[in-house]
């Protein structure tokens, strides 16, 4: 997995990724605030300027920070491309994004166009600077692997997704929304979706889920063709997005692609080497059905509505995901740094963070995304149910993070020659 072998040198102090998960919760915990907030009918009203401010609050501030703070972990590690004066580029990253994301989505709900701007000026910021740095360090790297070749194709599209993101940005600051507008915003989300969300999590999962699951390879041929496609279909579609065609092949195919991918995760995690019960494999599991459902709902479902759409594949495929690898990836942070620093009496990695409050966690959140589609069949009532439970489950979300960090910085207090001396 390691291309250099793991070492303190090459990974980023702990306090960079760190950061970025903390702070995903609480963006979180705001969107499931403003869905108490506000009327149902005005958040789950796609063209609403609320519904533009939570897709943004989730994309930009959940989504987008736990990629970028995961990304400066694995940059080193999967593909030795090593971030220098790490603490000081996810300083400017997380500050401008943690601004940028609360100044984009004030601006829709207060309609003052200077929280836009300030929006647009930081959120440049932290954008550019992420994939500038990333785009540089992928391309000079010269031991390739499959996951590699994905963050190379991640990192372009979403430069190109944050390109499109200000264009639209300034369109509305400017008030000059032309006959394109509609045309660029699809391209937005396509680029988005499938680019530097679905991208990244596939390249990604090709490496993480046998791993850390003691699992099945993926068949070498879908690790190199399966993004590539992926890529050259998003490309595909930029080209011919202005041109009075019928884009319905476009949906098959990425459905196609995904639930392939889909497929083969499931197979993998399904036929594992080592059949351990893992809490965290309820997250990717649930995560993987929920892209098949949605992406057959796109496809077949008249799209009047896309609300059952955004909820299957934000909550239940991304964000379920993202949370089932955090919690790999922050016990996993802990012991590789703790037995790095020659502590030698630390917990498993399984233990820093107990699995008991992983699955009351796992309930809550599974408990609110019912409630969510529940609501596509009845009133108002059940979305305000998992409103709270969702806040619930992302506060219980942030409370498990915690205890996990907190139980690495105590164990650091230690005397590590002590602790060695005691074992």
């Amino acid at each position: 997995m390691f291309n250099q072998g793991l070492s303190l040198e090459q990974a980023p102090p702990i306090s960079v990724p760190f950061r970025f998960f903390l702070t995903a919760p609480f963006f979180a915990i705001l969107i499931g605030i403003m869905f108490l907030v506000y009327p149902a009918d005005v958040i789950t009203n796609r063209y609403s300027n609320e519904s533009i401010a939570v897709a943004h609050l989730f994309t930009l501030g959940v989504l987008s920070m736990i990629i970028f703070g995961a990304m400066q972990q694995m940059l080193p590690v999967l593909a030795g491309a090593i971030i220098k004066k790490a603490k000081l580029f996810a300083f400017i990253v997380h500050t401008s994004l943690t601004l940028g994301t609360l100044f984009f989505a004030i601006n829709f709900l207060s309609a003052n166009k200077l929280f836009l701007l300030a929006a647009i000026v930081c959120l440049a910021i932290s954008f550019f600077t992420f994939f500038l740095v990333a785009i540089y360090l992928l391309f000079k790297v010269k031991y390739l692997t499959s996951t590699v070749n994905v963050m190379r194709l991640f990192a372009i599209t979403g430069l190109l997704t944050v390109i499109w993101g200000i264009y639209l940005a300034i369109s509305h600051f400017t008030g000059n929304l032309n006959s394109n507008h509609f045309n660029f915003v699809n391209i937005h989300i396509i680029l988005g979706i499938f680019g530097f969300a679905s991208l990244l999590i596939i390249g990604v999962s090709f490496q993480v889920i046998p791993m850390f699951y003691v699992a099945l390879s993926f068949p070498k041929n879908l690790q190199d063709r399966l993004p590539l496609s992926i890529f050259i279909l998003i490309i595909s579609y930029i080209a011919f997005a202005f041109l009075d065609l019928d884009f319905y092949i476009y949906k098959i195919l990425f459905t196609i692609f995904l639930i392939i991918y889909a497929f083969n995760a499931l197979n993998a995690l399904n036929n594992r080497k080592r059949i351990v019960e893992d809490v965290t494999l309820w997250f990717w599991k649930i995560s993987l059905y929920s892209l098949v459902i949605a992406m057959l709902n796109w496809l077949f479902v008249p799209q009047d509505s896309s609300y059952f759409l955004t909820v299957l594949f934000a909550f239940g495929f991304l964000y379920s995901l993202l949370q089932g690898m955090i919690y790999k990836i922050i016990p996993f942070l802990c012991w590789f740094h703790l037995s790095s620093k020659g502590y030698f009496n630390i917990p498993t990695i399984r233990e820093i963070i107990n699995e008991d409050l992983i699955k009351i966690h796992f309930y809550v959140y599974i408990l609110s995304l019912v409630f969510f589609i529940l609501y596509g069949f009845f009133n108002e009532l059940f979305f305000n149910i998992a409103a709270c439970l969702f806040i619930l489950s992302n506060i219980l979300f942030l409370i498990n993070c915690i205890i996990g960090m907190k139980k690495y910085t105590t164990i650091l207090k230690e005397d590590s020659f002590q602790t060695f001396v005691q074992s």
